[in-house]
């Protein structure tokens, strides 16, 4: 099985998110940068939904788009467990369209943002537009990649309620013309002694900051608001830990 269809083993693997002071980081970039009032999120890449009950609590209503049916699944029922109104579609963040529906922020998390050219970038700026309100943000974090020299691989442990996972994500340069990559997922997993091993690779194209800058430029549809990192509203100067860009629609 891949890493997508055993959802509550991939909640566990990135538990390690502090969910309260991310969503603080979006109000707080909403009140500084937005140009009009926020009451709908748009989540690209949603996964598990961790933050439906963030945003539930705080009076907004949640919406995001993923590919895997046993991910829409498994967030359906936190939402009947919550008792908070979700909207989910089921679709390719390349390229999708939503009807008439419209919403005042979007993101995309842990650089799940999977385009393979600048070509399918442009695509994934379109649709974004496409649903996003005039003066609403878009906030991509871990898409930029802002240490271009340093090795990425990572190991990582998550326990809860007795179960225990083991991470490992190993980025691999497939074509550096290109600039292509592939990302293997593996997660370990001990389920009260029942063991069993997922792991998922997707190809992606790594973006760098001046690269990423000219092609919103080249879009035209979005304008560069700023570089943060970690979830703080102060702008980036270093280059360690978690990268975030604003981008607002015009």
């Amino acid at each position: 099985m891949n890493v997508y269809q055993r959802p509550q083993y991939y909640e566990i693997a990135f538990s390690f998110r502090d969910l309260h002071k991310e969503v603080d980081f979006f109000e707080a970039a909403i009140r500084k940068f937005s140009q009009g009032k926020v009451r709908s999120v748009f989540e690209l890449g949603a996964g598990t939904c961790p933050y439906l009950e963030e945003w539930h609590q705080r009076g907004y209503r949640y919406f995001g788009l993923d590919a895997s049916t046993e991910m829409i699944e498994f967030s359906r029922r936190r939402a009947r467990e919550l008792r908070a109104d979700l909207t989910l579609f089921r679709g390719d963040m390349v390229r999708f369209a939503l009807g008439s529906h419209k919403f005042d922020l979007a993101y995309v998390l842990l650089g799940s943002l999977y385009v393979r050219t600048n070509a399918e970038f442009f695509t994934h700026l379109d649709s974004v537009s496409r649903v996003l309100n005039r003066g609403g943000l878009y906030l991509l974090d871990g898409v930029v990649r802002f240490n271009i020299v340093t090795k990425l691989e990572e190991h990582w442990t998550m326990n809860r309620g007795g179960i225990r996972v083991r991470a490992a994500y190993r980025p691999e340069l497939v074509d550096p013309l290109q600039q292509t990559c592939v990302e293997h997922v593996i997660l370990d997993v001990d389920d009260h002694g029942k063991t069993l091993t997922l792991e998922s690779t997707l190809a992606r194209k790594p973006f760098f900051p001046q690269e990423f800058l000219l092609a919103v430029q080249i879009h035209r549809q979005f304008e560069f608001v700023g570089w943060f990192m970690n979830f703080e509203l102060r702008r980036a100067h270093g280059v360690t830990g978690r990268p975030i860009v604003v981008l607002r629609k015009r």
